[in-house]
């Protein structure tokens, strides 16, 4: 956020209890991810996004 990183992952995968009461075929424990999503919340109140912008970060 304003040029510092508040959340980074290393090879996202399936699992630690998540991948529970799925079919095994669909979601593999252990399964390195390639794709997904990004999802915004509240945590019990309202509340309202303005002006979200998804960047292309360098490798």
């Amino acid at each position: 956020i304003n040029g510092d990183t508040v959340l980074q992952y290393s090879k996202p995968q399936i699992g630690g209890g998540v991948a529970n009461g799925f079919d095994p075929k669909y979601k593999q424990d252990g399964k390195l991810l390639s794709n997904g999503f990004i999802a915004l919340q509240s945590e019990g109140q309202p509340v309202d996004f303005k002006n979200i912008k998804i960047k292309q970060l360098r490798r």
